[in-house]
């Protein structure tokens, strides 16, 4: 399930907002005010942020650039303000798209859905250039060196740890089952009351820095969140 982040002080818009998200088929996280939100960001790599421009006390513009130094996620600037100078501002804080209020929640739907697979898009060329590395959210992992970078810093993994994040990385949001990771990373395949994945998996959210970023299909295996 892909996560939304919505900034917004405006209960109604925000709690009709993500309603209709969730209806969607969204995971939402809603704040109130900038105050937080583009920590959270930075830690929990949603895959796109609402973002509005009026906020109190840190206005969205300023929000939008603290995010942009931390996270490339795909932000949607909404406004009361039409105006150019208001547009301009929105897309060079770092801003992808704008859109005035009042506006229809269907096409806000459409607007993320576009930018959403437009991201898709340029992270699966990326991919194709250089074959050696695979890249989800703010991790980057480079095949041909071992080595694990999060938001630009290297990691220590254990070979296992590596191992089962180059598995799920390079599955694309696809199901990886605990079987194959048992057969393939640990060398065996009698696991039925075996925690070994499971630990592994455990140590490897706490070291991305993100519980969500894989998934547990219960009983089955793990997948990115995508």
């Amino acid at each position: 399930m892909k996560k939304i982040c919505i900034i917004e002080d405006d209960q109604g818009i925000l709690n009709s907002l993500k309603l209709y998200l969730e209806n969607s088929d969204f995971g939402v996280v809603t704040f109130e005010s900038g105050d937080g939100a583009s920590e959270f960001i930075g830690k929990e790599n949603p895959n796109l942020v609402i973002l509005d421009i009026n906020l109190p006390v840190i206005d969205g513009i300023e929000v939008c650039k603290q995010v942009r130094i931390k996270s490339d996620v795909p932000i949607i600037m909404l406004t009361a303000r039409g105006g150019e100078g208001d547009r301009i501002d929105g897309l060079e804080s770092g801003a992808d798209d704008y859109i005035a209020k009042p506006f229809s929640p269907r096409e806000l739907l459409a607007r993320i859905n576009s930018i959403l697979r437009r991201s898709n898009e340029k992270k699966q060329e990326e991919l194709s250039e250089s074959p050696h590395i695979l890249k989800f959210n703010d991790i980057e992992i480079d095949t041909q060196k071992n080595e694990v970078r999060v938001l630009g810093e290297v990691i220590s993994l254990t070979k296992n740890e590596y191992d089962i994040l180059v598995k799920i990385v390079s599955a694309q949001g696809n199901m990886i089952s605990r079987d194959v990771l048992m057969k393939e990373v640990i060398g065996y395949e009698n696991y039925m009351y075996d925690r070994t994945i499971d630990t592994h998996i455990k140590n490897l959210r706490k070291k991305l820095g993100s519980k969500d970023t894989i998934v547990t299909i219960r009983g089955k295996g793990y997948r990115l969140n995508i």
